[in-house]
């Protein structure tokens, strides 16, 4: 039944690289050029070699993967992933400081407690190993007060010595590994929102300015249209002027005599264009 499984597998795996050989317009070399489809080449050909069905069975379970390709689709995971990614550096010197610490713990214990002489305490501190032992249990505050309770008996530095350890450890050093992830989330965050304002700038920015400017043309035309409709009803003249979009006005009897003189159109001044009344019935 396994068998029958694998080799079912298999055959999906033979299908898929058909299709993405072909999508690739059945070119070896852009094909290759991906080291997945490279990898997963060698998986599939692995599986007809015969004697090496363990190895390919290992080489199957790494294209598991190829799961973690999804997270390009996830804006939230690769956000999360680039800050533990900035928390790493800080994060490894903090667990350095912490395995110091530990080190130091784990030597005043050892000098403290290792000749207790009482054999129904466990031995906490008989060797540097079982001393850093002891530190990371007290570290994750597993069994403390059991520990604190064993060591009362040897010596009353005991107490000192624990809770000094578990204040600094604990509540200092966890703290600050959460700080670090925290500050480094805040500044992944920042980094993706400044992104995506240099994209609308890029983008949206032009966009924004396209609209804008049909808007604009849309209210000049909308301005035409009812002056025009005015102009028609009343029977008088129309006059357009070329400034720009505040100059389409409509002029009465007034506007009959000229605005401008011959010097101003020689200067090269926009001058006012009277719409016969037939062009403009007929309009």
């Amino acid at each position: 039944m396994l068998m029958r499984l694998d080799w079912i597998f298999v055959t999906i795996f033979v299908i898929e690289l058909v299709v993405r050989f072909a999508a690739d317009g059945l070119d070896p070399r852009r094909f290759f050029r991906s080291s997945w489809n490279t990898f997963d080449f060698l998986v599939v050909a692995v599986c007809f070699i015969p004697g090496v069905s363990t190895s390919a069975t290992a080489l199957r379970v790494i294209r598991l993967l190829r799961v973690s390709r999804l997270l390009r689709i996830m804006p939230d995971s690769r956000v999360l992933l680039r800050g533990l990614r900035r928390a790493a550096g800080p994060a490894l010197s903090l667990a350095a400081l912490t395995v110091l610490l530990c080190y130091l713990y784990a030597v005043v214990g050892w000098m403290a407690f290792r000749d207790h002489g009482n054999a129904d305490i466990p031995g906490y501190f008989d060797n540097i190993g079982e001393a850093m032992l002891t530190m990371f249990e007290l570290l994750t505050l597993e069994g403390w007060n059991q520990t604190l309770h064993d060591l009362r008996q040897v010596s009353p530095f005991a107490v000192p010595y624990v809770i000094s350890f578990l204040l600094i450890g604990t509540y200092i050093v966890v703290n600050l590994v959460v700080g670090i992830v925290i500050n480094s989330l805040d500044e992944a965050y920042k980094e993706r929102d400044h992104e995506r304002a240099l994209e609308y700038m890029a983008t949206g920015g032009e966009r924004a300015g396209v609209e804008a400017t049909i808007n604009e043309l849309r209210t000049v035309l909308d301005r035409l249209e009812a002056q025009l409709g005015t102009a028609v009803q009343a029977d008088e003249p129309l006059i357009i002027s070329g400034d720009g979009p505040d100059a389409v006005e409509t002029t009465g009897a007034q506007n009959h005599q000229p605005s401008r003189n011959g010097s101003q159109l020689a200067a090269g001044e926009t001058a006012a264009v009277e719409l016969p009344r037939a062009e403009v019935a007929d309009g």
